[in-house]
């Protein structure tokens, strides 16, 4: 077959339309191949490859569906790869060069076309309006109340019209001809579901390929959506919907019977509720899940981000409380559930290696393998705290930063300083075995009392943004006060929480 007898071509180039090869012509050259199983899971094949000289194509099918793919009068497949507005004005067209523009993303200039053909054939309306029923009632049920019309006298008119009409339009007391408008007025949401309905009412293909209708609808009519294409499915059975979606809202949207196929380069991936589970958080494209017992996952994600290959791989998630995380039992089914690898981020809260341990077994994370990253000092904060992280980040001198730093700490009120110290260590140890060691006086006592390793990151932090209001002006540096709302913003060449990435990666592994 020719490039001009083809009835669908995505593009002149049409041998390049394999994935990362392009066709070729030899018996055991390169091919696009395709399988399809009937009712009764008897395979049919089709294999296309390039004729002779890259002329054109051929196509080999073998299998009991060959003679219903070769012999219909119209394609058997509708291809949907959407639509950014309807062309200002249409004229009639020969059919194979309505349904080629159709199939090679033209869609805006054969829309009327397409619905005028479905609606009335090739004699066209007379001089009277014809209200288009059948293809309202499918777009009212994702735009309620929607009604369209078509006009096209084979003896008056050059362009075929079309209007529509919406709930939102209407003048009350008034003709709907007072309100309706043109089909190039609709947005690009709204021409994108009238497309998929007037392709599946015409051609009533097969196979209809529906490349992201989710990209111009709100999550809402998404989903409406997905249940009128469930119903048109089950209305006309003899058409197999397929639909390509990056969209979480749409796949959840999804019933139980629709199946499910996560692609990756070229090859299934996964299927099923794995798809379905990845999708509603938003993992699909990820390889590690951090549960976090923070709320604020930005300064988590700021330390990810110094690595961007890895922070790709990487998605957080708050739990809002370290009481909150999941179990090592959890975890593991969550792996097992969603195939995904996990990793547990708490805070230290000023608990000792002993006590690390303790509430790791207490967690059940040792005994599932569940690798978890504990801050080095009280919570992520506090490694934003040293005179080198402040320097880069105000680009001052170290000298300048240290005292930054020094003036901070010494602004701290020393009775709030160790009774919040208590009240962090007591609440993060109040669920371990009790020991001579496991109080507030103790651990005070051990980590050296009143110095930085003291105070909660968060608090210090604070201190030290204002710390820069007093130091910097001293030095000649007040220009660089700007600059403290950067200071929980990793800077480059001064990595921070490097045992971050080490764990990581060790958890990808």
């Amino acid at each position: 077959m020719t490039l001009d007898q083809m009835d669908f071509v995505p593009s002149k180039d049409f041998l390049d339309l394999a994935h990362k090869l392009k066709l070729q012509n030899s018996a055991g050259g390169r091919k696009i191949s395709v399988s399809l199983l009937d009712a009764d899971d008897t395979e049919t094949s089709i294999a296309i490859s390039a004729a002779r000289n890259n002329a054109g194509v051929l196509t080999n099918i073998q299998g009991p569906l060959a003679g219903e793919l070769t012999a219909n009068d119209k394609p058997s497949t509708a291809y949907i790869p959407g639509i950014a507005g309807a062309a200002e004005e249409e004229t009639i067209l020969a059919v194979p060069i309505m349904h080629r523009k159709a199939a090679s993303g033209e869609g805006g200039s054969v829309l009327r076309q397409i619905i005028l053909a479905h609606a009335v054939g090739p004699d066209g309306t007379g001089q009277q309006y014809r209200q288009l029923e059948e293809l309202s009632k499918w777009v009212s049920m994702i735009l309620p109340g929607t009604t369209f019309w078509v006009k096209f006298d084979r003896l008056r008119d050059r362009n075929i019209d079309v209007k529509f009409l919406t709930n939102e339009m209407k003048v009350h007391g008034q003709s709907h001809t007072v309100a309706w408008k043109s089909i190039d007025m609709a947005g690009t949401g709204f021409l994108q579901v009238v497309q998929i309905f007037a392709y599946l009412l015409y051609f009533r293909p097969k196979l209809l390929l529906v490349d992201e209708p989710d990209a111009h609808l709100h999550p809402g009519r998404q989903q409406l959506l997905i249940q009128a294409l469930e119903k048109a499915s089950l209305e006309y059975p003899e058409t197999q919907i397929v639909i390509s979606t990056h969209s979480p809202h749409l796949v959840r949207a999804l019933s139980d019977h629709a199946l499910i196929h996560w692609l990756e380069d070229g090859a299934a991936k996964a299927d099923g509720d794995v798809v379905r589970e990845r999708m509603g958080w938003s993992i699909l494209d990820k390889e590690l899940l951090i549960f976090t017992e923070d709320g604020n996952t930005d300064k988590l994600q700021h330390l990810l981000n110094q690595w961007p290959t890895i922070a790709q791989k990487c998605a957080i998630w708050p739990t809002f409380g370290k009481d909150s995380l999941p179990n090592g039992q959890k975890a593991k089914a969550l792996m097992a559930k969603m195939q995904i690898k996990i990793l547990i981020h708490r805070d230290r809260d000023f608990m000792s290696d002993g006590d690390v341990q303790a509430w790791k077994d207490l967690k059940g994370y040792p005994a599932q393998s569940i690798p978890v990253w504990l801050t080095a000092g009280s919570d992520i904060e506090s490694s934003f705290c040293n005179a080198a992280h402040v320097a880069g980040v105000m680009d001052v001198p170290e000298h300048v930063a240290q005292e930054i730093v020094d003036t901070a700490i010494a602004s701290y009120d020393q009775g709030e300083w160790m009774q919040l110290f208590s009240n962090a260590y007591s609440d993060a140890v109040n669920k371990l075995p009790t020991n001579g060691d496991r109080n507030p006086i103790a651990r005070w006592a051990a980590m050296g009392a009143y110095n930085a390793s003291t105070i909660k990151g968060k608090k210090l932090l604070g201190l030290i943004a204002n710390a820069c209001i007093t130091v910097l002006p001293n030095h000649g540096l007040a220009q660089r006060m700007g600059r403290r709302s950067g200071l929980t913003k990793p800077t480059q060449g001064q990595p921070i929480c490097i045992d971050l990435r080490s764990d990581v990666l060790a958890a990808l592994a």
